[in-house]
Order: C-alpha cells, then structure tokens, then sequence
C-alpha cells in the first residue's frame, strides 16, 4: 500500500526522485510519510494515505475541501498538491500537500505560556469565516458504541452510567461556527515558542467551538495533567471573552467519543482518563 502511494506520488508531483522518505507520527486513519523531491516547485512534501472506513467515507476529498477553503485565510496550513480521491492509483486514498514547517511540542519547559499560544491558535481557528454552507456539519463520534461498563472502571460503575446517560443526552444549545474538531496539541507544530502550522484537517466541520475546547483539554489532561487542562479553559476564554462558559457536557461527550485500553494506552493514561470522566460528572 505505502510502495504504491509513494509510486502515486512521485507521479503525480512530475515523476522527481524522492528522496528522505519517512514516516511522520500520527496516522491514526492511515498513514503520514515525509518526502523531499529535489527540483520540485514545493520541494517538501507529505504523503497522506487514509485507510479505507466505511464510517469516514470520501476522507481524502473532505480534508483537501478544508485545505482549499483555508487557503484564502491567511491560517498557516498545508496546501493540496496533488489527490488520489478514491485511491485508484494509491490503492488507498491520498492527499499530497506541502510540508508545514516546525515540530510538535507536548510537554515545554513554560506551560502557561504554550497553553496560551494554543488558546489564541484556537480562538483564531474560530474565527474564521469560512462559509457555513461548504462545511460538513458537526456529528457526535460514538454515538453507535454500546458504552458498557469497561473492565478496566475501578470506580464506582454509577458514575459511568451518569457519563453515558449525559453522553446520550441533548447537548447544550450553542452557536455552530467553524471548528478543527480534532484540536490538540499533537496537531500543532511548532518554531520557538510560536505556533508554526496547525495539521490534520480531516474532521474541520461547522460546530460547536467547544467541541475544540473539551478535546483539547481531555488531551491536556491525559499528557500534562489536570492543572495543565484547567489552565488550558481559563487561557481559552481570555482569548476568546465571546465564548460560552464551558459545559462539563462537552467533556463527558469528547472522553465517551473515545474509550481508552490499557493495552494501547497505557495504565496510567487510563486512570488520568478515569479522573476525567469522574470530575466532568460531579459537575454536571
């Protein structure tokens, strides 16, 4: 599948050697390989291959729609190269896009000063006008899991079953407006202490911004802890004094979109998850 995407690519960029290939982190619905074609009008590059779903249907197209409609807006993103919609040539889908500048940073020696940066990364994100009427609207992740007690729960299973009685249940009423609606920090990269490109546009749609403000702040929670997490809400709103209030909703709705396994994830970034969910409830 890879040997056949790079073939792809390397056509469709004009059939220039590619050199430096390597696989890039993330590639949760695929894979993310890094590429140098030497002599290329935009010599560096980024192979995105999206392994075939039946729940995320025409991913390649959607996230180069996004790519396209951010490019007037002056927020520094990849720029469509080249697209492979149904994966004819590819064998899997792939989107070729140039090779943003900057690396991700997870855990800085200053958190305030990162969490800001992040909130005012955001706050732009939202801001900007891109039509309602070309967006995909938001929808819930999970709503079709059967949200059983997990095996891994050492705490008390009513708190689970409050946590997915507010998962199924109406979401607070808030203006939509154009949302990443996978914002977290391992999205973001990074030159110095400026944000340098935001990534992984595949789920941009029309929502509710704190759909953005709960992912990030369950990621915040997982990798920095609760502190970091807390921090990250209080940042957000002073970059944005319009936004609503944060609704434990969102939280409970964003850590029930994705359950954890110890296996994958680890026992500590469980139990961290776990402390999530517990608070978000209390709150409710």
């Amino acid at each position: 599948m890879i040997a056949s995407g790079l073939a792809w690519a390397r056509r469709a960029a004009g059939g220039h050697e590619l050199k430096n290939v390597r696989p890039l982190a993330g590639g949760m619905t695929g894979a993310v390989i890094a590429l140098d074609l030497p002599g290329h009008a935009t010599p560096r590059l980024v192979l995105k291959l999206y392994r075939p779903d039946p729940s995320e249907p025409d991913s390649a197209g959607r996230e180069a729609c996004i790519l396209e409609l951010l490019a007037p807006t002056g927020l520094t993103a990849p720029s469509v190269v080249a697209m492979d919609r149904e994966g004819t040539d590819s064998r899997w889908p792939a989107l070729l896009m140039t090779r943003m500048p900057g690396r991700r940073r997870f855990r800085p020696r200053d958190l305030q000063p990162w969490l800001e940066s992040l909130a005012r990364l955001a706050a732009r994100i939202h801001s900007l006008a891109v039509p309602e009427e070309v967006l995909p609207s938001y929808g819930q992740w999970g709503v079709d899991d059967s949200l059983e007690l997990p095996s891994w729960w050492t705490g008390s299973p009513s708190v689970w079953s409050k946590a997915a009685e507010v998962f199924r249940g109406p979401a607070p009423d808030e203006r939509h407006l154009f949302i990443h609606r996978d914002f977290h920090p391992g999205n973001v990269l990074w030159k110095g202490r400026r944000p340098s490109a935001t990534v992984d546009w595949l789920h941009g749609c029309h929502g509710p911004l704190s759909v953005d403000v709960a992912h990030c702040r369950l990621n915040l929670w997982l990798d920095n802890g609760s502190a970091a997490a807390d921090a990250w809400v209080d940042a957000y709103h002073a970059a944005n004094p319009e936004a609503p209030p944060h609704h434990p909703y969102w939280d409970v709705s964003d850590a029930l979109s994705w359950i954890p396994d110890p296996a994958r994830d680890g026992v500590r970034r469980v139990r961290r998850y776990q402390a999530f969910v517990a608070g978000a409830v209390e709150r409710v």
